[in-house]
């Protein structure tokens, strides 16, 4: 039995490869996807960034809460955020004594807002250099920019705009919201 011969895929004068115009489609096709991708890279990133600042000050606050149940005494927590650095300084509220700094390099953060009306409606933000929260002895929020049976609510804006909001409730739970819309009882 006569095998039959596979031939090659030469073309006419004995040359295989792609094309220019596959070549050239293929590399318009990862432009567009590369191009895409860096767009949501952004994005993502100053997501997260910004999602990193509310964990280090929500953390710091819950330290804070701790701190001044532990030691009974009454404490000040000071959140500064500059352009590209978080900073939370917790003071005893008597003495003036550091109990605590914690700092971080985040580069798309851009400021802090406190809340300054809209409760229940929709919150109003205003810029602030810093922004001040104060536990009692017994864990309990007192002062702030609101009345001491409301929420207080503190924003960290983003690069683009962005607001994630972080909850203080007169009991001193600290809570944070992935938006500036902080609401509810908890």
């Amino acid at each position: 039995m006569v095998q039959p011969v596979i031939g090659s895929n030469r073309g006419r004068w004995g040359q295989s490869g792609y094309t220019l115009l596959e070549l050239m489609i293929v590399v318009a096709i990862i432009g567009v996807i590369a191009g895409i991708g860096g767009v949501n890279f952004g994005v993502w990133k100053s997501r997260a960034d910004l999602k990193e600042a509310i964990q280090l000050v929500r953390n710091e606050l819950a330290v804070a809460r701790m701190t001044s149940m532990s030691r009974n005494v009454s404490v000040t927590t000071n959140i500064a955020v500059v352009p590209t650095m978080v900073t939370v300084t917790t003071l005893n509220t008597n003495t003036l004594a550091v109990l605590s700094t914690a700092s971080s390099k985040i580069t798309r953060i851009d400021g802090i807002t406190n809340q300054t009306g809209g409760v229940p409606a929709a919150p109003v933000f205003t810029a602030a250099p810093v922004a001040t929260v104060q536990f009692n002895a017994m864990g309990f929020r007192v002062g702030g920019n609101v009345p001491g049976s409301q929420n207080q609510v503190i924003g960290i804006v983003n690069d683009v705009g962005t607001t994630y909001a972080i909850r203080i409730n007169p009991r001193g739970v600290v809570d944070w919201c992935p938006s500036q819309f902080c609401m509810g009882t908890r």
